[in-house]
């Protein structure tokens, strides 16, 4: 599965980060694990940020680290309009998602609403899965906050598909 920043930051506050990994093959955007991912919240009635370090999970292969290169954003960028605004992070994703054919089988899992959607308008709905779900289905099942939430993916995936069918938020 490829990760967004979203899932890794929330995997690693709900302290179950090593056992998924322990679950799943996960692969993250060279821009997630490099800009995006590097905090979290370790207590939230402070606001005191943790460092999340990822390095040592990427040499033991715990994690893979792919990119996509400067022609495979521009052509999946391309497909939308401004009215879809993508982080780095998440362009990444959907380029690999999109433009790679060793990650044809693999389940795109974000928090951002607007990430799932994008997914969603270029075909990919039936590969986006919540962090709940993937928990779950880990046998790490927890309370999440709303946006890991399948209700939160269920509601975009309506929206991106809508989208889809409008062409709103689509370049043509």
């Amino acid at each position: 599965m490829i990760l967004d920043a979203g899932p890794v930051i929330g995997l690693h506050e709900l302290g179950v980060w090593h056992a998924f990994l322990a679950r799943y093959e996960v692969v993250l955007p060279q821009s997630v694990l490099e800009d995006e991912a590097l905090f979290h919240s370790a207590d939230a009635a402070s606001g005191m940020r943790e460092p999340i370090d990822l390095a040592a999970q990427v040499t033991w292969g715990q994690i893979t680290v792919a990119s996509a290169d400067a022609r495979d954003l521009v052509t999946v960028a391309s497909r939308f309009s401004a009215a879809i605004e993508l982080h780095e992070g998440e362009l990444e994703a959907l380029a690999l998602l999109t433009q790679h054919e060793e990650f044809a089988d693999h389940v795109f899992c974000s928090a951002d609403g607007a990430a799932i959607e994008a997914a969603c308008m270029v075909g990919l709905s039936d590969r986006c899965d919540s962090l709940e779900e993937l928990l779950t289905m880990a046998g790490l099942g927890r309370p999440v906050h709303r946006r890991f939430s399948k209700d939160f993916m269920d509601r975009h995936k309506r929206e991106g598909g809508a989208r889809a069918v409008t062409g709103y938020g689509l370049a043509d």
